[in-house]
């Protein structure tokens, strides 16, 4: 079980995922969210993507992540990913 959760926590660190433990689910000021609970964190040219809590409950353990290339353009409101988990697979949109 360490080992998984130290491999999840190494992963969640390369994509920019916050990790940090969730009680209950808080609106962070700096984000940007969407009705489909994905956020966005813009800071200059670079942004980060995340999930609400609520939507990371409701997946339970996340197995795979796939997003675009780094450099790819995305469009408002179409997939550019998606999160697998041991419940379903959803798509993150932009």
């Amino acid at each position: 079980m360490a080992s998984r959760l130290l491999w999840a926590s190494r992963a969640a660190s390369y994509l920019k995922i916050s990790t940090c433990p969730r009680a209950f689910s808080i609106v962070i000021k700096d984000l940007k969210y969407a009705n489909t609970h994905e956020w966005v964190k813009v800071d200059g040219s670079t942004a980060t993507i995340g999930i609400t809590d609520h939507a990371q409950d409701h997946l339970g353990d996340v197995v795979y992540i796939a997003l675009l290339e780094v450099g790819s353009y995305v469009k408002q409101g179409k997939n550019f990913g998606a999160v697998e988990s041991v419940k379903v697979t959803i798509e993150i949109l932009s």
